[in-house]
């Protein structure tokens, strides 16, 4: 409560209305023939009328707060803000009258229409003031969501260099590859090609800030036949792929450490087989995807933190890439429920290319 009384917005009116009392008392003051008494009269009208347009202009920011949530052009904006504006000096003009009668029974409520006139067209100057600052604010903001978005796509970039020089994940592939050359060659040349392909598409896409739902998903194909291979049968996994969401761009390795987490501490909590199961779906123009496996949930923030396996760098850089590319159109949730640790997330992708 305390920080809104005290928000830029607040401190800017106080000083603004503040600057308006004291002008036009001064204008009053200047005038050398009025008495003390009608001075101090006059005092008390104009503080009472800065009060009036105070309260006021908070009634205006409200409506066009809910006016620039819609994104409306300028024309458009300033096709509310004008008739908004001459509203608000007829209730300045009322509030003032009404204030000073409160203060002095005595004196007549006057209706004078050139004096609403007057304090609307102040309005509207206070009315374009208040549009501009947020629109430069909104601007900045924007800058700043677009930075920390870049910073962002840099983090998961280097967290895809780790997968591609990951020594743990590459020595566990070469030695099955290893394993299987005698006994099972082709299975040996099929591994190589997986690994060869999910790192390809590291090395494609390390530079993109978005990729189809599709070349994703067939890396991370490509992964758990590698993992397939390793565990055998201690991994049973399924995908249920709507053919609809194939073209759907989202920002690339979103989907991948939300596996590679299936994978790692399902194999830690799940009794074997681990199960996992990959389903993605596109319904009412809304993508919504599940990463289930059988086991139970670890905090990465609780895990030790010299521990490179359980930083919980994957879940950071998930969350706040859809906060900066995505705001307002996501939801990530993850769980655990029935022997299962599920994460969902449902998004408003943006349109296929």
């Amino acid at each position: 409560m305390a920080r809104r009384l005290l928000s830029p917005f607040v401190r800017a009116q106080l000083i603004g209305w503040t600057a308006w009392i004291v002008l036009r008392f001064a204008m009053v003051y200047a005038q050398r023939d009025l008495s003390m008494w009608m001075i101090c009269e006059s005092a008390v009208g104009t503080v009472i009328k800065g009060a009036s347009g105070f309260l006021v202009s908070f009634g205006l920011g409200a409506l066009y707060e809910r006016v620039m949530r819609r994104r409306l052009s300028v024309g458009a904006t300033f096709a509310v803000a004008i008739p908004a504006s001459l509203v608000a000096g007829v209730l300045w003009e009322l509030g003032y009258q009404y204030g000073y009668w409160f203060y002095d029974p005595s004196e007549p409520i006057l209706y004078i229409a050139k004096e609403m006139l007057n304090l609307g067209v102040t309005m509207i100057g206070w009315s374009g003031l208040y549009i501009g600052f947020s629109w430069r604010r909104e601007l900045e903001e924007e800058k700043e969501r677009a930075l920390r978005a870049d910073a962002l796509a840099t983090e998961a970039r280097l967290q895809m260099l780790r997968y591609q020089i990951n020594p743990h994940f590459l020595f566990n592939a070469l030695n099955a590859v290893r394993a299987l050359i005698d006994e099972n060659p082709t299975g040996a040349r099929r591994m190589v090609t997986q690994l060869a392909e999910f790192f390809r598409f590291s090395l494609v896409h390390g530079e993109d800030q978005e990729a189809s739902l599709a070349d994703e998903l067939e890396a991370i194909r490509n992964y758990l036949a590698i993992q397939k291979t390793r565990f055998d049968d201690h991994l049973d996994v399924a995908i249920e792929v709507d053919p609809l969401v194939g073209d759907v761009r989202l920002p690339a390795f979103l989907i991948h450490p939300l596996v590679e987490n299936a994978v790692k501490y399902g194999m830690e909590t799940s009794p074997m087989p681990l199960r996992i199961r990959l389903a993605a779906r596109l319904s009412e123009g809304r993508l919504t995807v599940e990463v289930a496996n059988t086991g139970r949930w670890l905090d990465p923030s609780r895990l030790r933190p010299a521990s490179a396996e359980g930083t919980g760098t994957g879940l950071h850089n998930i969350r706040g890439r859809l906060a900066m590319l995505l705001p307002g159109r996501h939801r990530f949730d993850i769980r655990e429920q029935d022997g299962w640790v599920r994460a969902v997330l449902d998004l408003a992708p943006a349109p296929a290319r």
